[in-house]
């Protein structure tokens, strides 16, 4: 098997570059970089060409193609991997789904009854119990989250895909789950 090292060696006159087959060293000329430098003697303002170079092998036609996931505008950096819309959304349903823990932080949700308990209780009703705001959660969690599904009904049924306010009101007047607005 062929060992392939590459190395190049720049002179102002020629670029060479080398290979090693079977220790045998073969050099190839690039002749665009030839013509670069006779027009370079008569400017030297004028530098090597940019364009790259195409050099046949053994083996068949050797270009030099880009990567399509790189650009010039990200500076050569690989573009992160974007999956189809809809995609993460039916995995998080799939998770979510799956998992039976609660979904609203219970701190925030502590603090919110405690609020509404300081707003409407008598001044005497103060405390709660561990066990009742577990279960004042886990009701109100169930309870959202029909509302949400009712409401996903009420906007495929009128053939949308985004929820509205409208479907909320309907959801919540057809389950008879409250004052609609």
């Amino acid at each position: 098997m062929a060992r392939t090292k590459h190395f190049a060696t720049k002179s102002r006159s020629e670029n060479r570059t080398g290979f090693f087959f079977s220790d045998f060293l073969v050099l190839t000329l690039d002749f665009e970089s030839e013509i670069v430098d006779a027009n370079a003697s008569s400017s030297q303002a004028a530098g090597p060409t940019t364009t790259p170079t195409t050099r046949g092998t053994e083996g068949g036609d050797n270009t030099q193609q880009t990567n399509p996931t790189t650009s010039p505008a990200t500076g050569g950096r690989n573009k992160p991997y974007r999956y189809k819309p809809g995609t993460v959304a039916l995995r998080e349903i799939r998770h979510f789904q799956k998992q039976t823990n609660l979904l609203i932080p219970a701190a925030s949700f502590i603090r919110q009854v405690r609020s509404i308990t300081h707003a409407l209780a008598p001044p005497q009703i103060n405390r709660w119990t561990a066990e009742a705001l577990v279960a004042l959660q886990e009701a109100a969690e169930d309870y959202l989250v029909g509302l949400f599904s009712d409401s996903m009904l009420c906007a495929i049924h009128a053939r949308r895909v985004t929820l509205m306010r409208k479907d909320f009101e309907l959801a919540r007047r057809l389950g008879g789950k409250g004052r609609p607005w």
